[in-house]
């Protein structure tokens, strides 16, 4: 008994020795021209894959990029008019890949009711051992119903391990009240050529951010991302009613660790949007860490322009550098 209680004691400080306190200052940022010119327009998940030195990007309206050649930020600009989507069915809220393996998850949020756009009324996450894909996908939660209107699954993110994190927007059937402000990330640890059973990990969202929207009071976590096997970087981004009835997009970024079966946050964000920006954010949806051989991490997160041309939205990439 004693040996296990050490035993855990030793393991408990080994998490502990692993967590660190992270912080984030804006760096860079390039704004892609209006719709109709170019072609990066809803953008919803980034990745980045060393192996190749390609950066691929999705929709949520179906569309897949694969970008080389990116130094800079600009350099997404500049490919936005000359690059072009390979077309799916797929309506991707965000992309991963295994990056030992090559394998490639991702997950899909369709609409809460059927209409003319689209038929289909469930969000999943599914995978495929190489890519592109061939045959059928393999799930690792297979398609259910959305949980609320337009509040599926968003976020995934890979550990260096192969772990596979899977957050819901706003939490899955049964946690999407305001007043519970608990919901659950899965957790999928790798077993020989598939996953254990997911593992669910109790995290507390903030229901208080945007009050004032009649669809976005819940909150949503829009991405998350591996930092370590025992950390992550969790986005959490809602829409409130500003004045005169605008939108005021609220964000923040937090860094989160593994205490148990529970994500705690640190006391204050790794990056708060709203305060640390020059600029108003848009509707940021996609992370990835930007590659760097050496020296302080960066991180790029891109906003979704949505749907329409008389938005005025433009597609933001913003490069995040930590303290």
């Amino acid at each position: 008994m004693k040996k296990a209680v050490f035993s855990s004691i030793l393991i408990i400080f080994a998490s502990l020795a692993q967590a660190q306190t992270l912080e984030f200052t804006f760096l860079d940022s390039t704004f892609t021209t209006m719709k109709p010119a170019g072609q990066l327009h809803g953008i919803s998940a980034i990745e980045y894959l060393p192996a190749s030195s390609q950066w691929h990007l999705a929709t949520d309206r179906g569309a897949y990029f694969v970008l080389d050649n990116i130094r800079d930020l600009r350099d997404f600009d500049k490919r936005a008019n000359t690059t072009f989507a390979k077309s799916t069915n797929n309506w991707f809220e965000s992309i991963r890949f295994d990056k030992k393996t090559g394998r490639f998850f991702y997950s899909v949020e369709n609409e809460f009711e059927p209409g003319w756009e689209n038929l289909d009324t469930t969000t999943f996450v599914a995978y495929y051992d190489n890519f592109p894909p061939k045959g059928k996908p393999h799930y690792l939660i297979p398609p259910m119903h959305l949980p609320f209107d337009n509040k599926g699954i968003e976020s995934m993110a890979v550990t260096d391990d192969g772990t596979v994190w899977i957050a819901p927007e706003s939490g899955w059937a049964g946690e999407t009240k305001v007043e519970q402000d608990t919901i659950h990330f899965m957790r999928f640890d790798k077993q020989g050529d598939g996953y254990q059973t997911a593992k669910p990990y109790s995290y507390l969202i903030d229901r208080k951010g945007c009050p004032n929207s009649p669809t976005e009071y819940l909150g949503a976590i829009s991405e998350i991302l591996s930092v370590n096997e025992n950390q992550l970087l969790v986005l959490e981004r809602c829409f409130d009613n500003g004045p005169g009835g605008s939108n005021v997009v609220k964000a923040k970024l937090w860094n989160v660790t593994i205490q148990g079966t529970h994500l705690k946050k640190d006391k204050e964000p790794a990056f708060d949007f709203d305060t640390g920006l020059p600029f108003v954010p848009d509707n940021l949806e996609g992370m990835a860490w930007w590659p760097t051989e050496d020296g302080k991490r960066k991180l790029i997160l891109v906003s979704d322009d949505n749907p329409g041309l008389k938005n005025n939205q433009r597609t933001q990439f913003i490069l995040l550098q930590e303290k």
